[in-house]
């Protein structure tokens, strides 16, 4: 009787497990194939192209080129200050440093400018481990200022990830090659070399070029 028992036990287990798979499966709704787009500058189309490169060519990046792609990054887009990449409660807490052969500059989104820091090479000193860095025409380092976000990394990583992005669909649409390099947990020679304190924070490396 016992033996009986299981049996019955097994199979209504058995039963119950497949027809759960079988509404789970019955739930499932099948999507139309998403809409792409050649036409260039367009979203779809930069999204299309978004990828990661390291290699580059000497060719060199115009100002205005780097105008447009720091704005595009984080720049001001509407009256009150705000930019084009969203941060938590608008603390507005990143900042973009520029390397490029002529020296270390930081950007200046409200003024749209660079502010020359420093006549060494940003690019070397980022590099470390991805010696590629050092072939791209620049390098931005996107750094979050953690006394805005509370100590908060988790805020800080999603901050300056949304820039990330905005570099990445510029630089697609545009004909561009970069990839996000990790600036790792302690970038204290980064810091030492950008001359800033401890709580603005280097996360993520993006050498650009063609």
């Amino acid at each position: 009787m016992k033996k009986n028992k299981i049996i019955t036990m097994a199979l209504a287990t058995m039963t119950g497990l497949a027809s759960f798979c079988t509404q789970a499966s019955a739930q499932e709704t099948a999507l139309p194939k998403p809409t792409q787009s050649n036409v260039a500058g367009s979203l779809t189309k930069a999204l299309q192209d978004r990828r990661s490169t390291r290699t580059f060519t000497d060719k060199a990046v115009t100002d205005q080129t780097l105008a447009d792609l720091l704005w595009a990054a984080d720049g001001v887009n509407r009256k009150d200050g705000k930019r084009t990449a969203p941060s938590a409660m608008n603390r507005q807490d990143v900042t973009i440093y520029v390397g490029k052969a002529d020296g270390t500059f930081r950007y200046d989104a409200a003024s749209n400018k660079l502010v020359k820091i420093g006549g060494g090479d940003l690019r070397k000193a980022a590099a470390g481990r991805n010696k590629f860095i050092e072939t791209a025409p620049i390098v931005l380092v996107i750094a979050s200022d953690t006394g805005l976000t509370g100590g908060n990394k988790a805020i800080s990583g999603l901050n300056v990830g949304a820039v990330m992005q905005n570099v990445y669909l510029y630089c697609a649409a545009n004909g561009l090659a970069t990839v996000c390099c990790y600036a790792g947990d302690t970038p204290k020679d980064v810091q030492k070399f950008l001359g800033i304190k401890e709580n603005i924070l280097p996360l993520v490396y993006m050498p650009v070029g063609y």
